[in-house]
């Protein structure tokens, strides 16, 4: 299987050094340590290129020392200082930061603040310009949380994301801070570190914690005299620098010895062609690239035993492997969304065929009335499962990027929603069921999915009456004619004129005509049995009102005819439902021409 793939971290690696960005943030580092030498330095500065902000983040002498330990986000809240939690997932309630890098960080707080409000107010401008976050040393690690927070106020959706390069910076949390950080799937590729085997900084902490205490995220850039490559594998960046360590066990404090500007332009400098000469004669691509990457690092020029060797890449080449394996799913989910929208399709198609036999799709398949409702049956299983897995996934992310996704995927969620849970409201009624909504019976992504667009609406709603408070306290006269125009376009007009086509707006309305119906075959025997029977009119009178349901209910075939039919006996003269039914409201309600 291996023969045919291909380990792109050494062409990764001589991209990076050969790219502008990583070279103008470690400009902006030196820029950082010029700025009055003799001085404590501020903890950061910025810079602004063409097109680009870049915010440099120096380290204060003796910031690392005695502060190795790993700080518990739980202890951190009983300190009040929880601005990270944003980072935790269904999953995952706890993790730890480096000691000296939140206390960096807490220490200038209401600084960093102001810094990020003002980068995310300038993000909404008509054209952002690219953030770059940069440092050294510990100040690496400040840059990491910043972004990490910076990223947390940002719309990716509608700005580019933000781009951290730290150079020699030591590992900022544990394996739980780093779960959490993956589990946001726009964020993984904001975060380069820099790291060359000859600085004992980015290995300081490891020394003095157990191995595994702390972990890596992002893309490493692992360098060496005889070049560089890029690595992801956890794994693989904390092995190689547990071992870099070892070798730099005399020095017992980080420094800025390392000049990263040196070390990037001696790297731009070297030829690739070298890293390939002695991999010839092997059939084994992925091997073969492997073997490169590990000689750019200068892992295969130590004198290591074969097994040690041999046992390294085969554990790359099995990462390697599964990176493919992740590609092939994302392309997979892809067509897989493609084959949903076709299934989707095929019930609107449906959806038509059962309003020319005056039934409505909903009964019709309750019924089983036509044979295509085998099809039917078929495709809202495949779609079920689909959106279950999918907002299954969702709902175990962090809720900021859950909170992402739903605004990409949200309205075809909805759309899903109203087209395919009556027919599985007619499943639950056919074979007996009652109490649908209210009796445990209702999957839980159909209820997920309409918390979440009941949440979106609200939030349009807020910032529309936001906007318009902006705009009377600008120019009252002129947002009255505004208005005006607006009432003409407004959501009511738009589902008036579109109602002949639409869904109910309320997926669970069949549920509710199916418990109406049920009330009537039992014969209304009581007060409370009238009541629901009010309820569900007054309820039908406020969706016919928000054009909220669709005209098929009116088919002459419907299950919700047949419920009136049996309603009209008994309900009470003064009634605004039957005034309606009686007096062409139906045919003015399919016409847009009703209120």
């Amino acid at each position: 299987m291996t023969n045919n793939l291909f380990s792109s971290g050494l062409e990764s690696g001589n991209f990076v050094v050969t790219s502008d960005p990583v070279h103008q943030a470690w400009a902006a580092i030196e820029h950082q340590r010029q700025i009055n030498p003799n001085t404590e330095p501020d903890l950061f500065i910025e810079i602004q290129l063409e097109g680009r902000t870049i915010i440099a983040f120096g380290t204060p002498l003796a910031s690392l020392q005695g502060q190795e330990g790993l700080v518990s986000s739980a202890t951190l809240k009983e300190k009040d200082f929880a601005h990270f939690e944003f980072l935790f997932n269904k999953s995952n309630q706890v993790f730890s930061i480096n000691e000296a890098a939140i206390n960096l960080f807490h220490s200038h707080y209401d600084g960093l603040l102001l810094l990020k409000n003002k980068l995310v107010e300038n993000s909404k401008s008509k054209s952002p310009s690219l953030i770059m976050i940069t440092g050294q040393s510990v100040g690496g690690s400040v840059a990491t949380l910043f972004t990490l927070w910076l990223l947390q106020g940002l719309n990716l959706s509608k700005t580019k994301r933000p781009l951290c390069v730290t150079f020699g910076s030591p590992l900022v949390g544990d394996e739980y801070l780093r779960q959490c950080v993956l589990q946001f799937s726009t964020w993984k590729s904001c975060f380069l570190h820099v790291a060359s085997n000859q600085d004992p900084t980015p290995q300081h902490f490891l020394a003095r914690n157990p191995i595994g205490a702390y972990r890596p995220f992002g893309t490493f850039l692992l360098c060496s005299a005889s070049g560089c490559a890029c690595f992801e594998d956890p794994d693989i960046i904390l092995e190689q620098l547990v071992k870099t360590n070892s070798q730099n066990v005399q020095n017992q404090y980080p420094n800025f010895g390392c000049h990263y500007g040196q070390i990037l332009g001696d790297l731009r400098c070297k030829s690739l062609c070298n890293a390939f000469k002695s991999t010839k004669g092997l059939t084994d691509s992925l091997q073969a690239s492997i073997i490169t990457q590990l000689r750019a690092i200068d892992v295969l020029s130590q004198q290591q035993p074969v097994t040690e060797v041999d046992s390294l890449i085969g554990r790359m080449k099995k990462h390697e492997t599964k990176l493919l394996i992740q590609k092939k799913k994302i392309s997979d989910s892809d067509k897989k969304l493609n084959e949903m929208k076709v299934f989707m399709a095929f019930l609107e198609w449906y959806k038509k065929d059962s309003k020319q036999l005056n039934v409505g799709y909903y009964d019709m398949y309750r019924n089983q009335w036509n044979p295509r409702d085998i099809n039917v049956n078929e495709y809202k299983k495949k779609l079920m499962n689909y959106w279950e897995d999918s907002v299954t996934e969702v709902e175990n992310k962090p809720q900021l990027e859950g909170a992402h996704f739903r605004v990409r995927w949200l309205y075809a969620g909805t759309n899903y929603r109203r087209m395919v849970e009556p027919l599985h409201i007619a499943d639950h009624y056919k074979d007996g069921g009652q109490n649908y909504k209210f009796g445990g019976k209702r999957p839980k992504h159909f209820i997920l999915l309409e918390e979440w667009y009941k949440q979106k609406q609200e939030q349009d709603e807020k910032k529309k009456e936001q906007e318009e408070k902006k705009k009377q306290e600008k120019q009252k006269q002129e947002e009255k004619q505004k208005q005006e125009v607006k009432a003409e376009a407004s959501p009511m007009k738009s589902k008036r004129e579109n109602v002949g086509s639409s869904l109910n707006d309320d997926s669970c309305f069949w549920a509710n005509v199916e418990e109406a119906l049920i009330l009537l075959k039992n014969g209304v025997s009581t007060d409370g049995d009238k009541g629901k029977l009010k309820e569900f009119e007054d309820y039908v009178w406020n969706a016919l009102k928000n054009y909220a349901v669709s005209p098929e209910i009116f088919l002459e075939k419907s299950s919700f005819m047949k419920w009136w039919n049996e309603y009209k006996k008994i309900v009470e003269s003064s009634s605004s439902l039957l005034d309606f039914m009686n007096n062409r409201g139906p045919k003015e309600y399919k016409e847009g021409k009703f209120i």
